[in-house]
């Protein structure tokens, strides 16, 4: 779709939208939302259809890295700190061993002062180890003099308890393996200078070829370096040169000539593949060593099942909502199922349209969009139930609902919208992709709920099809005395907390997973059909061994512990918590053993040490910001009472989670702190309402006394949270019945999020608000009827400027 395409039909769409809500009359309004819903709706199809939905690596296949760059050293050999033009030149080279050809999808992105975020969507499972190898390897190439009795003075070294020889150092031969990847017998080692004779920052290009003594890799030098090998080669013609990378020989040939015309040749007995990744290595060298922080690799099968598994969880969670909807509401039960149709089509446009990545956190969150896109439709159908029982026509009600409810839909949106904005801002990797989709569906299912459930209701009532609102009933139309019972749901908190800080305190550092303590994580998807017991893959990975590349000496992969969740029908998921050196050596072992037909597909998460201590201290900054910003809000919109009662009830939620989670068999992970914000922005959702009908009921005035009045408006409110609660739990239940990991991941703290935050918001946060007010001796009537009063003349205050301002023009 062209850009101009694009802002003409966005200019459009705008002015729609303006002229929408500026008009009073019935009709036009009728007819401007409905030509708005249409394109809307259009332009979110040819979205779609023209630039498609960018799948994450997760769904799509392929690896990302968070690579750190280590200080590197100077020409005298002292470290140099890395800098921004470190970490450009970085990318700049790692996007040529990567991509030489420029036809990959790839992302390379510094982060923060030293990091760079490598992302490469649709690599295959047998070039994960090749990439790790182009990432880390230095490729520092140097040309040394090998010492004229070589071997004779090591075996004298040796024999001298190895007092090394002033001036010279031993190097290894780098390790050579047969057609069948098998280690060839050590070539030894060679004495050599302990200073390059020439370094290779003067190859100006290197390539791999054929010939009749096999694969070798041709250097072509520069000016500079081209005369530097002359003399050197001059200086020492007939004696052997090392060509050393890395600190590995790979070669030594004799210097036969003292001119070489600006070229060398290293051999080495290389297949085909290990000549062309030395050559580009060689080409592209790193000044400033690596090291792999974090990693996922995912293949593409794996990926697959992610989308069946995502595809089947979220139509089955959909079906629920509907059939509920129109079991309950009938009539105006379909209604919302439009609106929630037009929603799920603007949101999968919009991330069409601006090529948001597309993740399995990102399809538990458009699940969660799901139920809580009802959110609004329930709230405004139960005002309209109120309505038309205080004896207005359904054509009034309508009108008198809408009204009523927008401020309660635009407070606990405007909530959860900031806390998707910290999410987004300070979640990285796939994360992201939760916080994406919740914040797009927030803002699609308010159009849905405004717009387009208020233009069909206008078709239905004027054309005669919808002439009253039948409703199922749950909740009996009565008052109940809920603050009297305050203090038992307290104390009953109050134990429940102590349940989960027990957990936490038990498992201790067990509590937390690979993204806290750092380790590896081998997700393995076995196909359909078919089975692998823990017992037999543990006693084959127990077979397994880690090889260090350097010294060469092999270890056990050392702890790890195995589990199996998913049924054989739709291929069950086995997951490997080890070690971070132990990940791939894992699944790679794995794969070698068993075929595609049992282990279809494989996912390696790895995640270092260092990232995990950053990650504690980063989730702690958003959960410390979503709560003095929600604070900072309430206090705004609200008075302060409902602004700590707010916040005592988010920290009630959030504090209970954790523990309960871990209660229930899950580490704690990045994907949870994702989660816990999620929860905040749903709890303070249930509070809002529950605080917008109490001020509301206290403004009214009432019979009794202001507890009297508050459960009036929890009772009134009660029918609206079971049901939005039931809603937003049917997809949740259905991740954690059938999605994949992430997916349960997300989905078991939300449903728990969800049961605490509808507790919360009716038996934590009103009851605080009243023992509040009476600790401080400030009537809430009063400080409702205050703040009231100072919003009318801050409103008659503006109407009187904008008077003023036309008669004086």
């Amino acid at each position: 779709m062209s850009p101009i395409l694009t802002f003409f039909i966005g200019a459009a769409i705008l002015m729609l939208l303006l002229f929408y809500n500026g008009t009073t009359v019935h009709n036009r309004r009728r007819m401007l939302g409905t030509v708005l819903i249409v394109v809307t709706s259009l332009f979110a199809v040819l979205s779609i259809r023209n630039m498609g939905i960018k799948r994450g690596i997760d769904l799509l296949g392929g690896s990302e890295f968070v690579v750190q760059l280590k200080p590197g050293v100077d020409d005298e050999g002292q470290p140099k700190p890395v800098s921004s033009e470190s970490v450009q030149q970085a990318i700049g080279i790692l996007e040529k061993r990567l991509n030489p050809d420029g036809q990959k999808d790839l992302l390379l992105a510094p982060q923060g002062e030293d990091r760079i975020l490598v992302q490469m969507p649709g690599v295959k499972a047998e070039e994960f180890d090749e990439v790790r190898q182009k990432i880390q390897q230095v490729a520092k190439l140097e040309f040394r003099i090998v010492h004229q009795d070589s071997r004779s003075k090591i075996a004298e070294i040796a024999a001298n308890g190895g007092v090394k020889e002033p001036g010279w150092d031993e190097l290894k031969y780098k390790a050579e393996k047969d057609d069948q990847g098998n280690e060839l017998p050590s070539r030894g080692s060679e004495l050599v200078r302990n200073r390059p004779d020439m370094e290779g920052k003067y190859v100006s290009s290197a390539f791999a070829t054929f010939d009749a003594e096999g694969w070798r890799v041709y250097l072509n030098l520069d000016s500079t370096g081209a005369k530097l090998f002359d003399e050197v080669a001059a200086a020492n013609k007939g004696r052997q040169m090392a060509i050393i990378v890395d600190g590995e020989i790979i070669s030594a040939p004799v210097l036969q000539t003292d001119h070489f015309g600006g070229t060398a040749v290293i051999s080495g007995n290389f297949k085909e593949q290990e000549a062309r990744v030395l050559a580009s290595l060689l080409e592209n060298p790193l000044e400033n060593p690596m090291d792999i922080l974090s990693e996922s690799a995912v293949s593409a099968t794996y990926g697959e099942a992610s989308i069946r598994q995502g595809i089947k969880a979220g139509l089955a969670g959909l079906a629920l909502v509907l059939v509920f909807m129109v079991f309950y509401y009938r009539t105006a039960g379909l209604i919302a199922i439009a609106g929630l149709a037009v929603n799920l089509l603007l949101l999968f446009g919009a991330m069409a349209l601006f090529q948001f990545t597309l993740t399995m956190p990102g399809i538990a969150g458009i699940a969660l969009t799901i139920g809580m896109a009802v959110d609004a439709n329930v709230l405004i159908y139960e005002r309209l139930r109120e309505e038309m029982a205080a004896g207005k026509s359904l054509a009034g009600a309508l009108e008198s609902a809408f009204e009523k409810a927008f401020s309660a839909i635009f407070d606990s949106n405007i909530t959860t919208l900031i806390t998707a904005a910290i999410l987004f801002a300070l979640a990285s990797g796939l994360v992201k992709g939760f916080a994406v989709t919740l914040t797009i569906g927030l803002l699609t299912s308010m159009f849905g709920a405004l717009i387009v459930t208020r233009v069909l209701f206008n078709w239905f009532i004027d054309k005669g099809i919808l002439t009253n609102l039948k409703t199922a009933t749950i909740i009996p139309h009565k008052v109940f005395p809920i603050l009297n019972h305050a203090p038992k749901f307290i104390v009953a908190s109050l134990v429940i907390t102590a349940v989960s800080f027990g957990a936490l305190f038990v498992k201790g550092k067990h509590s937390f997973g690979i993204d806290f303590r750092g380790g590896a994580l081998v997700h393995l998807q076995l196909a359909e059909g078919k089975d692998l017991s823990t017992e037999e893959l543990d006693a084959f990975v127990k077979t397994l061994k880690i090889k260090d590349e350097k010294s060469g000496a092999e270890s056990p992969v050392g702890t790890f512990y195995t589990q199996k969740k998913g049924s054989l029908g739709e291929g069950a998921m086995i997951t490997l918590r080890c070690e971070f050196e132990a990940g791939t050596v894992i699944e790679a072992g794995i794969k070698g053993k068993y075929p595609a037909e049992v282990v279809a597909g494989t996912q390696v998460e790895r995640v270092g040490a260092l990232i995990g201590s950053e990650l504690a201290e980063k989730s702690s900054v958003a959960l410390g910001l979503a709560f003095m910003f929600i604070f900072i809000f309430m206090a705004m919109r609200f008075e302060l009472a409902f602004a700590i009662g707010t916040v005592v009830a988010l920290v009630h939620d959030v504090m209970l989670v954790p523990g309960l989670c871990v209660l229930l068999g899950q580490e704690m992970s990045v994907i949870h702190v994702g989660a816990l914000l999620a929860i905040a922005g749903y709890s303070v959702n249930d509070t809002i309402i529950v605080f917008d009908r109490i001020r509301e009921v206290i403004k009214r005035g009432g019979s009794g006394g202001i507890r009297d009045m508050m459960n009036e408006a929890i009772s009134l409110t009660l029918s609206r949270t079971l049901l939005t609660s039931t809603t937003t739990l049917f997809p949740m239940i259905v991740l954690l019945l059938f999605g994949n990991p992430a997916m349960l991941e997300f989905a078991l703290p939300i449903i728990i999020g969800v049961f605490l935050g509808t507790y919360s918001s009716v038996f934590i946060a009103a009851p605080f608000v009243l023992w509040y007010a009476r600790k401080t001796g400030r009537s809430l009537k009063r400080q409702v009827l205050e703040a009231e009063e100072e919003a009318r003349k801050a409103q008659a205050a503006i109407a009187a400027a904008k008077q003023a301002q036309i008669a004086g023009t």
